[in-house]
């Protein structure tokens, strides 16, 4: 048996394809598949073939079991280049796709034989089968899968004039939603933002402004803030203590030096 490694890839005949999907199981492991165009994007929604969507519009592609899918490269639209073949965990399964046991394709077509433009490898990982015809099987397991919840396991793709099949192995952690994303399908539970003016509960409204003590020597050190009524921390006060809030009280009238001693206390001249 020839292994396509990550990345290699192999020519296949044009005609009638039956993918089989090993490890796929409805609201488990979902098996879908995306038409795309030049720019690896859907043409639309319906480019999307999955349990809740089986063919796409012009027929060419059809799910006919949750594990299984026929494919017909004759009548496949000449807009389209790729059909991305992908599966993803459903929400309800924890873990990720490394741990299903036996995840694999496999590609039969008519051809005599398939070439492959890659070494044979041979990879314990579960991954994906391609059989031509009464050629020999090529497998290319999806090797490097880790935390990833969904992936394109294979693509058939469109190469001057003719159909191959390449090991693609990639996937996303995110699961799901980033891979349809990824591939241009419209997500519609995607959170809304609500624009103005639409009737929406308004936001929080701000706070007022910071309240600072403006005094000469403390310039806009803060005092109070008047959003949440905690104290910032205090200033220090002549004498080695602090007050709540780094406000100072009044201090006494600085007692000017009288000709011949100190004045008494209260810094009055006395006549």
């Amino acid at each position: 048996m020839r292994t396509l490694s990550r990345g290699a890839n192999a020519a296949i005949s044009t005609g009638p394809v039956e993918i089989s999907v090993t490890g796929a199981r409805q609201g488990s492991v979902d098996l879908m598949v995306f038409q795309l165009g030049a720019d690896a994007k859907v043409r639309s929604d319906a480019d999307f073939v999955f349990f809740n969507q089986p063919a796409s519009p012009e027929g060419a592609v059809r799910l006919t079991a949750a594990d299984r899918v026929g494919v017909d490269l004759v009548a496949v639209p000449a807009s389209i280049q790729t059909l991305a073949i992908a599966v993803a965990l459903d929400d309800a399964v924890a873990g990720s796709l490394a741990a299903i046991p036996g995840l694999g394709v496999t590609v039969t077509v008519s051809a005599p034989d398939v070439t492959v433009s890659a070494p044979d490898v041979t990879v314990s990982a579960p991954g994906v089968t391609v059989s031509a015809g009464a050629g020999d099987p090529v497998r290319a397991d999806a090797s490097g899968l880790t935390t990833e919840r969904a992936a394109v396991l294979v693509e058939i793709y469109r190469r001057a004039g003719s159909w191959k099949v390449r090991n693609v192995s990639a996937g996303w952690a995110r699961g799901l939603s980033a891979l349809v994303v990824e591939h241009g399908v419209t997500v519609d539970d995607a959170p809304s933002q609500p624009s103005q003016g639409s009737g929406s509960a308004p936001g929080p409204a701000a706070g007022p402004a910071r309240q600072v003590d403006s005094r000469p020597g403390i310039g806009s050190r803060p005092g109070i803030d008047d959003r949440s009524g905690v104290p910032v921390p205090a200033f220090a006060r002549p004498g080695g203590y602090t007050l709540p809030g780094g406000s100072f009280p009044p201090l006494p009238p600085i007692a000017v030096p009288r000709p011949g001693g100190w004045p008494p206390p209260g810094g009055t001249w006395s006549r």
